[in-house]
């Protein structure tokens, strides 16, 4: 092998190596990354998952922060790992809004099955033959005022009723 081979390989070894090394390492730095990423989804999914059924928000996890969109509306950006290992998930959620998920029950003194204000039904659907009735009487006749199929959150309109069967 002669001196010119040799200068010419190593110069050519020289500039290859970095991207040698770089495509080798590749994989691993994508396993971390994703890895990072798996665990940031999850912490973010999990909190949001939780908090959508709560009235106020959970503990937040230390590796995310929590920002006010609007309203009751909220994102969780969960962030895990460092510089460019660091993966980011942001996940959107809503939190149950106390006064329109309260059912107001209100009145039913003229007896028909039917609150006074809203309209809506004071028994379960299998107790009606139409709404508010295609005949004179709206109920079936095995469906008694304040029976079986009231609607807890009505009972306690027929509590005071002579109709009510225990």
């Amino acid at each position: 092998m002669n001196l010119i081979t040799l200068t010419v390989s190593g110069a050519i070894m020289g500039t290859l190596m970095p991207g040698v090394m770089l495509m080798s390492i590749a994989p691993y730095v994508a396993s971390i990354r994703a890895n990072n990423f798996a665990e940031a989804e999850t912490s973010a999914v999990t909190y949001s998952t939780l908090a959508q059924d709560k009235y106020t928000l959970p503990e937040i996890p230390d590796n995310c922060e929590v920002e006010l969109i609007e309203d009751r509306t909220y994102n969780i950006t969960c962030a895990v790992g460092q510089e460019k290992y660091r993966e980011e998930v942001t996940r959107a959620f809503s939190l149950l809004d106390e006064v329109a998920n309260s059912l107001t029950v209100t009145s039913d003194d003229d007896l028909d099955g039917f609150d006074d204000v809203t309209g809506m039904p004071t028994h379960y659907f299998q107790c009606y033959s139409g709404w508010k009735g295609s005949s004179e009487d709206s109920l079936k006749n095995n469906c008694e005022l304040g029976g079986p199929y009231v609607i807890p959150a009505y009972q306690h309109l027929y509590s005071n009723n002579e109709e009510v069967s225990e």
